[in-house]
Protein backbone atom coordinates (compact mmCIF):
# COMPACT_ATOMS: atom_id res chain seq x y z
CA UNK A 1 0.00 0.00 0.00
CA UNK A 2 1.03 3.43 -0.35
CA UNK A 3 0.15 7.22 0.69
CA UNK A 4 1.18 10.21 0.78
CA UNK A 5 2.70 10.89 4.29
CA UNK A 6 0.07 13.38 6.61
CA UNK A 7 2.89 15.49 8.00
CA UNK A 8 4.47 16.20 4.84
CA UNK A 9 2.74 16.29 1.63
CA UNK A 10 6.05 16.25 -0.52
CA UNK A 11 6.84 12.87 0.50
CA UNK A 12 5.32 9.70 -0.25
CA UNK A 13 5.91 6.20 1.74
CA UNK A 14 5.05 2.83 0.41
CA UNK A 15 4.59 0.51 2.86
CA UNK A 16 5.68 -3.45 1.93
CA UNK A 17 4.92 -6.35 3.84
CA UNK A 18 6.29 -8.82 2.08
CA UNK A 19 8.77 -9.17 -0.68
CA UNK A 20 7.00 -11.64 -3.58
CA UNK A 21 7.31 -11.38 -7.62
CA UNK A 22 4.85 -9.27 -7.79
CA UNK A 23 6.58 -6.85 -5.51
CA UNK A 24 8.93 -4.68 -8.07
CA UNK A 25 6.40 -4.00 -10.58
CA UNK A 26 3.96 -2.96 -7.16
CA UNK A 27 6.70 -0.59 -6.14
CA UNK A 28 7.22 1.26 -9.28
CA UNK A 29 3.74 1.73 -10.20
CA UNK A 30 2.99 2.95 -6.24
CA UNK A 31 6.14 5.66 -7.03
CA UNK A 32 4.78 6.36 -10.57
CA UNK A 33 1.51 7.47 -8.78
CA UNK A 34 3.26 9.12 -5.66
CA UNK A 35 5.63 11.41 -7.68
CA UNK A 36 2.17 12.26 -9.56
CA UNK A 37 0.59 13.10 -6.56
CA UNK A 38 3.39 15.81 -5.83
CA UNK A 39 5.93 13.22 -3.35
CA UNK A 40 9.25 14.63 -3.49
CA UNK A 41 10.92 11.98 -1.74
CA UNK A 42 9.90 8.60 -1.12
CA UNK A 43 10.09 6.26 1.73
CA UNK A 44 10.28 2.43 1.80
CA UNK A 45 8.80 1.06 4.98
CA UNK A 46 9.90 -2.43 5.42
CA UNK A 47 9.44 -2.54 9.18
CA UNK A 48 7.94 -5.96 10.18
CA UNK A 49 9.15 -7.20 6.62
CA UNK A 50 10.15 -10.72 6.88
CA UNK A 51 11.36 -11.00 3.69
CA UNK A 52 10.13 -13.53 0.43
CA UNK A 53 12.28 -13.88 -2.81
CA UNK A 54 15.62 -13.21 -2.84
CA UNK A 55 15.01 -12.36 -6.56
CA UNK A 56 12.23 -10.02 -6.22
CA UNK A 57 14.41 -8.19 -3.84
CA UNK A 58 16.97 -8.13 -6.06
CA UNK A 59 14.69 -6.36 -8.86
CA UNK A 60 13.16 -3.86 -6.36
CA UNK A 61 16.47 -2.65 -5.70
CA UNK A 62 17.50 -2.57 -9.43
CA UNK A 63 14.61 0.09 -9.48
CA UNK A 64 16.32 2.93 -7.37
CA UNK A 65 20.27 2.47 -8.79
CA UNK A 66 21.90 3.48 -12.16
CA UNK A 67 25.03 0.73 -11.99
CA UNK A 68 26.82 -1.40 -9.56
CA UNK A 69 27.08 -4.71 -7.89
CA UNK A 70 24.18 -5.88 -5.76
CA UNK A 71 23.89 -9.06 -4.59
CA UNK A 72 26.50 -12.53 -4.71
CA UNK A 73 25.15 -16.04 -3.73
CA UNK A 74 26.68 -19.37 -3.39
CA UNK A 75 24.73 -22.81 -3.22
CA UNK A 76 26.75 -26.00 -1.35
CA UNK A 77 29.12 -27.31 -4.09
CA UNK A 78 28.97 -24.42 -6.44
CA UNK A 79 30.43 -21.22 -8.10
CA UNK A 80 29.89 -17.96 -6.72
CA UNK A 81 26.89 -16.57 -8.67
CA UNK A 82 26.98 -12.58 -9.18
CA UNK A 83 23.90 -9.86 -9.43
CA UNK A 84 24.48 -6.42 -11.07
CA UNK A 85 22.51 -3.51 -11.82
CA UNK A 86 21.80 -4.31 -15.84
CA UNK A 87 19.98 -0.80 -16.85
CA UNK A 88 19.57 2.43 -14.89
CA UNK A 89 16.32 2.08 -12.57
CA UNK A 90 13.49 4.60 -13.35
CA UNK A 91 13.94 6.19 -9.85
CA UNK A 92 17.65 6.64 -9.55
CA UNK A 93 17.64 10.66 -8.69
CA UNK A 94 14.30 10.68 -6.00
CA UNK A 95 15.40 11.28 -2.51
CA UNK A 96 15.08 7.94 -0.73
CA UNK A 97 15.08 6.39 2.58
CA UNK A 98 14.20 3.10 4.05
CA UNK A 99 12.42 2.28 7.29
CA UNK A 100 13.58 -1.12 9.18
CA UNK A 101 13.49 -2.87 12.52
CA UNK A 102 14.28 -6.02 14.20
CA UNK A 103 11.95 -7.91 12.04
CA UNK A 104 12.88 -6.62 8.91
CA UNK A 105 14.95 -9.90 7.67
CA UNK A 106 15.88 -11.93 4.74
CA UNK A 107 14.95 -10.41 0.81
CA UNK A 108 14.01 -6.66 2.69
CA UNK A 109 17.72 -6.86 4.18
CA UNK A 110 19.06 -6.98 0.39
CA UNK A 111 16.66 -3.90 -0.37
CA UNK A 112 17.69 -1.88 2.25
CA UNK A 113 21.38 -3.19 2.20
CA UNK A 114 21.70 -2.67 -1.31
CA UNK A 115 20.40 0.79 -1.53
CA UNK A 116 22.33 1.56 1.81
CA UNK A 117 26.00 0.43 0.27
CA UNK A 118 25.66 2.25 -2.54
CA UNK A 119 24.41 5.77 -0.36
CA UNK A 120 21.02 5.72 -2.66
CA UNK A 121 18.93 5.60 0.56
CA UNK A 122 19.42 7.14 3.84
CA UNK A 123 18.55 3.72 6.42
CA UNK A 124 16.23 4.26 9.71
CA UNK A 125 15.47 2.62 12.50
CA UNK A 126 16.91 -0.63 14.58
CA UNK A 127 18.97 -3.51 13.35
CA UNK A 128 17.59 -6.11 11.32
CA UNK A 129 17.04 -9.94 11.40
CA UNK A 130 20.14 -10.76 10.01
CA UNK A 131 19.21 -13.75 8.11
CA UNK A 132 21.24 -14.19 4.90
CA UNK A 133 20.65 -17.59 3.78
CA UNK A 134 18.46 -19.22 1.47
CA UNK A 135 16.18 -22.07 2.17
CA UNK A 136 14.09 -24.77 -0.05
CA UNK A 137 10.83 -25.66 1.54
CA UNK A 138 9.75 -29.58 1.02
CA UNK A 139 5.93 -29.94 1.42
CA UNK A 140 5.22 -32.95 3.55
CA UNK A 141 1.98 -35.37 3.45
CA UNK A 142 1.08 -34.64 7.54
CA UNK A 143 0.46 -31.38 6.29
CA UNK A 144 3.62 -30.16 7.79
CA UNK A 145 7.06 -28.97 5.77
CA UNK A 146 10.59 -29.58 5.79
CA UNK A 147 12.85 -26.08 5.40
CA UNK A 148 16.70 -26.92 4.30
CA UNK A 149 19.16 -23.87 4.02
CA UNK A 150 20.71 -24.78 0.51
CA UNK A 151 22.94 -21.26 0.14
CA UNK A 152 24.17 -18.40 1.34
CA UNK A 153 24.10 -14.66 -0.13
CA UNK A 154 25.73 -11.55 1.03
CA UNK A 155 26.05 -7.34 -0.76
CA UNK A 156 29.83 -6.78 -1.75
CA UNK A 157 30.64 -3.61 0.30
CA UNK A 158 28.41 -4.35 3.13
CA UNK A 159 30.53 -3.56 6.79
CA UNK A 160 29.84 -5.35 9.21
CA UNK A 161 27.87 -8.69 7.17
CA UNK A 162 24.40 -9.15 7.70
CA UNK A 163 24.91 -12.35 9.69
CA UNK A 164 24.85 -11.99 13.01
CA UNK A 165 24.46 -8.28 12.87
CA UNK A 166 21.58 -7.29 10.57
CA UNK A 167 21.58 -4.51 8.73
CA UNK A 168 22.56 -1.12 10.77
CA UNK A 169 20.73 1.74 10.60
CA UNK A 170 22.22 5.27 9.31
CA UNK A 171 19.95 7.02 11.86
CA UNK A 172 19.04 4.72 15.25
CA UNK A 173 15.77 5.31 16.08
CA UNK A 174 13.96 2.79 18.78
CA UNK A 175 10.23 2.62 18.15
CA UNK A 176 8.04 4.32 20.85
CA UNK A 177 4.56 3.11 19.50
CA UNK A 178 2.84 1.04 17.32
CA UNK A 179 1.51 3.83 14.99
CA UNK A 180 3.00 3.60 11.66
CA UNK A 181 1.84 6.68 10.14
CA UNK A 182 3.11 9.12 12.81
CA UNK A 183 6.31 7.07 14.21
CA UNK A 184 9.40 8.28 15.45
CA UNK A 185 10.99 6.57 12.51
CA UNK A 186 8.84 9.06 9.99
CA UNK A 187 9.48 11.81 11.41
CA UNK A 188 13.21 11.10 11.44
CA UNK A 189 12.54 10.85 7.45
CA UNK A 190 10.83 13.91 7.15
CA UNK A 191 13.60 16.23 8.95
CA UNK A 192 15.98 14.33 6.74
CA UNK A 193 14.58 14.28 3.16
CA UNK A 194 12.69 17.66 4.18
CA UNK A 195 14.47 19.53 6.58
CA UNK A 196 13.29 21.29 10.02
CA UNK A 197 12.24 24.28 8.24
CA UNK A 198 10.20 23.30 4.88
CA UNK A 199 13.33 23.19 2.81
CA UNK A 200 14.21 20.23 0.87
Amino acid sequence: TWHIAPDEPRLGVLDINIIAASTPAEIEKAAEDLVSRGAEGLVLDLRDNSGGLLTAGIDSARLFLAEGAILEQRYRNSDVESYRVEKPGPFTEIPLAILINHNTASAAEIIAGVLQVHGRAQVIGSPTFGKDTIQLVFDLQDGSSLHVTAAEWWIPGLEPPIHGHGIQPDYPVEPETSERVSSPELQAVIRLLVGNDGEK
